[in-house]
């Protein structure tokens, strides 16, 4: 059986669908099949990042100045866990169209990580993606979706 998915993601959300034929009116319906929340997405880095380690005194050095604390250099803390982000939400993606049931796909992702999950998803799960739209629609009814990408196609 020829399997259709529809995938959804932005960067703390993936939602697949399959899409299946109610064979009382024909109409092609969509089932929930995946629903991966990324709780790391949405925790502030200060709740990630505990220790205080790099804090040093403001000031020209001298151990005799008291004060404020700097906070350090975060060294592009944001930067790496939204690269571990993508990763995780490519592995999932690679997985749902590792299945040889699944023919084909079409996907909505995240404006903001549009080109960047694309470029983490495997080539040959990458064959089976017909649609690509740099829509955030994770959080899209759906009974909607199916209408956002018939009309990219017009």
């Amino acid at each position: 059986m020829n399997k259709t998915l529809i995938i959804v993601a932005d960067l703390g959300l993936l939602r697949a669908y399959r899409e299946t034929q109610n064979v009382a009116d024909r109409q092609p319906h969509l089932e929930l099949i995946e629903d991966l929340k990324l709780e790391s997405a949405h925790e502030k880095l200060s709740d990630q990042v505990t220790d205080q380690a790099g804090r040093f005194p403001r000031g020209g050095g001298s151990a005799n100045i008291s004060g404020d604390l700097s906070a350090g250099e975060s060294l592009n803390a944001e930067a790496e866990q939204n690269r571990q982000l993508i990763s995780q939400l490519a592995g999932r993606i690679n997985a749902l169209l590792a299945d040889n049931a699944v023919t084909s796909c079409s996907i909505a992702i995240s404006g903001a990580i549009h080109n960047q999950l694309l470029e983490a998803i495997h080539p040959k799960a990458r064959a089976k993606i017909g649609q690509v739209l740099a829509l955030n629609l994770a959080k899209t009814d759906p009974s909607e979706l199916q209408a956002h990408f018939a009309r990219q196609l017009i």
